[in-house]
């Protein structure tokens, strides 16, 4: 906690990161004092800016925290022996140096961005004069979704399995910008701050234009054109019902996850709509391997295509290169060769030599003016029909949310009544959302006792040694 908390006294590590970051046309100087930043309204989107580039830095949600080291969590690569360069990851070895570090990283990163954002409400409250009411709104309505998430996903990483010790102790939960540590919470007291957290930004959220005119808004004065567009690449008010659901499944609360799934079913369809079958089959250098249109919220990545390459790239050596067995991969999509999440991500390369099919899915496209390019996908509105397939008490509602995404991935014939419905939505998050690191979640939180190896066809047995990752030294050594 020592290491970072110095940094509540100013948003010095927000500014640093707004060079990989284009939504608000501003461009403040090398540093700025707090007192200083506030002082215009500028300020105030500059800092809220700041941590959204943060969080998408390769420790967080730009490497560590979807597409790298979660997957390994889940097995979703190959790391045959110890000479892989990530094989630390698939055996848990959460006290191997490295690993150690990664993970200390993750926590900073996460941690100091929440005490910026404590620090950007503390200064709304401050500074109230500078903003009308509607800017206030969706300032801290962003703010208060922003610190729910980070905190929900360190719960996920760190916190103990919920649904048999959701009593034990857990993580700090940080509302103040105070550089003083907060106590230890358990599991189910940090469950009930970021549902809090994520009423507080759902009533502030109401009148997001998101729920009028969609992501891409363009309308209205500055503040609109810079703050207001691009909806998607920010924690917007269907973003944050979402994340209601998300939360709540993981907590146990059925009821509270499919109303707010089916809240945004409902509701934001219209806004965030299917990919179209053309945008997928014939693309070309342009393929939408990410179906961007159904992406609620997703972090402007402008180092994607490097982590692509760091991570995927063909011509990787095989002690460095992230990819699966080729028949586990095939395995994962039911040896159909027509799912769209197969058929255009995976490929094996003509090039390079290897025999085994490697990620394409978030490769660099022709057109360098489409907004989706650099689109880290973080929330799915796939994901809320398979909360809704999850949750529904009515069985043939029920596989019919499951049914309808399966239909826009191109897999033809619709399950029947009486299949193992759980069982077909585990097989839906393993091939919907590789490289976003959700599955190492869906694992953790229905608990699963073994996971397939990604290096074999053994079972690995899951335990809390696996699935909980110590708290970094650099937090239990001042505690």
């Amino acid at each position: 906690m020592k290491t970072y908390i110095k940094y509540i006294l100013s948003l010095l590590v927000s500014l640093w990161c707004l060079s990989c970051d284009d939504f608000l046309d501003v461009q403040p100087e090398d540093k700025f004092l707090e007192e200083q930043l506030f002082s215009k309204e500028e300020g105030f989107y500059t800092a809220l800016n700041g941590v959204y580039a943060k969080i998408v830095s390769e420790n967080g949600y730009g490497g560590d925290l979807t597409m790298s080291t979660l997957e390994l969590m889940a097995q979703q690569y190959n790391t045959p022996n110890d000479i892989h360069k990530w094989y630390p990851y698939t055996k848990y070895s959460y006290t191997d140096s490295g690993v150690q570090a990664k993970f200390n990283n993750i926590w900073t990163n996460m941690y100091t961005s929440i005490l910026n954002i404590n620090n950007l409400l503390q200064s709304l409250e401050l500074y109230p004069e500078l903003l009308n009411s509607e800017k206030q709104n969706i300032i801290a309505g962003e703010a208060y979704a922003l610190r729910a998430m980070l905190h929900f996903d360190l719960l996920r990483l760190f916190g103990p399995v919920y649904i048999t010790n959701a009593q034990d102790d857990a993580i700090p939960y940080y509302t103040e910008s105070k550089a003083q540590i907060a106590e230890m919470l358990t599991a189910e007291q940090v469950m009930v701050k970021i549902l809090d957290d994520l009423d507080n930004a759902e009533i502030l959220l109401q009148d997001d234009p998101v729920r009028v005119s969609g992501p891409m808004t363009t309308v209205g004065d500055d503040f609109n054109k810079n703050f207001f567009r691009y909806r998607n690449f920010r924690l917007n008010y269907f973003a944050v019902k979402a994340l209601q659901a998300r939360v709540n499944l993981y907590a146990g609360y059925n009821e509270e996850a499919l109303a707010a799934a089916k809240a945004v079913i409902d509701e934001a369809t219209p806004f965030f709509p299917w990919i179209v079958d053309d945008q997928i089959t014939s693309g070309g250098a342009n393929l939408d391997r990410i179906f961007s249109t159904e992406i609620l919220f997703a972090l402007e990545n402008t180092e994607l295509y490097n982590r692509q390459s760091d991570y995927f790239d063909a011509s990787l050596k095989y002690d460095k290169i992230l990819a699966p067995l080729s028949n586990r991969i095939r395995d994962v999509y039911e040896n159909n060769s027509k799912d769209y999440r197969f058929e255009y991500s995976w490929f094996v390369s003509t090039e390079a030599a290897k025999d085994y099919e490697t990620f394409f899915k978030f490769a660099d496209i022709e057109d360098k003016e489409k907004k989706s390019r650099f689109m880290q996908p973080l929330i799915r509105i796939s994901e809320m029909y398979y909360i809704a397939a999850e949750t529904e008490t009515d069985e043939a509602v029920a596989l019919e949310y499951l049914n309808t995404v399966r239909r826009e991935r191109g897999l033809g014939d619709d399950l029947s009544l009486g299949v193992d419905l759980q069982n077909e939505i585990f097989k839906e998050y393993r091939k919907e959302f590789y490289g976003e690191g959700q599955l190492f979640y869906y694992y953790k939180r229905k608990n699963v006792s073994f996971i397939l190896s990604g290096a074999s066809g053994s079972n690995i047995e899951m335990t809390s040694a696996q699935y909980v990752v110590p708290l970094p030294l650099s937090e239990t050594d001042y505690r």
